[in-house]
């Protein structure tokens, strides 16, 4: 998911570490935060793939060196590739798909409608499982009862946001077809 982000910053331009990992801290939301230690292995490993290239400018003030880095031919093709790379439905899948929607400008109309096509199948399958779980806390009225009418209010909270969802990607789906 990190790559994605930095190869997709990458795509509007040239940026040092340290503007990567701003956008990246404001990008992921408050308690997702990318540290140094990650960041800055993961663009050694892009430059060292050929997918960056890292240059040294002076710095204005202080007359130190800054890298920079830039995206390379492979690196545009290998941003496509991670575009096109259908989801995995796990914790990340949210975090990912909005990622991506973040530089949907950049790929072609028929990548972005996948993308959001299986975001759609995710949000359906996570809204069927919680009816479904939600049915069975009816039927079966498992002990305690307070936790389980807590539970249900739960159910109730991830019904309502899995339906707005599903609504807004319903209508992203159908804006981006209409699309010239």
């Amino acid at each position: 998911m990190y790559e994605l982000f930095v190869l997709g910053e990458l795509m509007t331009g040239e940026k040092h570490g340290y503007m990567l990992q701003e956008i990246l801290k404001n990008a992921a939301g408050p308690g997702r935060h990318i540290s140094s230690g990650t960041l800055y292995p993961l663009l050694s490993r892009l430059g060292e793939s050929g997918l960056i290239h890292l240059r040294h400018e002076e710095e204005s003030e202080g007359g130190r060196l800054r890298k920079v880095y830039a995206l390379t031919e492979t690196g545009r093709e290998r941003f496509q590739r991670l575009m096109e790379q259908p989801l995995d439905y796990n914790a990340d899948t949210e975090r990912l798909v909005h990622f991506k929607m973040v530089y949907f400008q950049y790929v072609a109309k028929e990548v972005r409608l996948d993308c959001l096509e299986q975001y759609l199948h995710y949000l359906q399958t996570t809204r069927r499982y919680v009816l479904n779980f939600e049915s069975q806390l009816l039927a079966q009225k498992p002990s305690p009862e307070k936790q389980r009418i807590q539970l249900l209010r739960v159910f109730d909270h991830r019904k309502h946001v899995g339906a707005a969802d599903i609504e807004w990607v319903t209508k992203e789906i159908a804006r981006i077809q209409e699309e010239e």
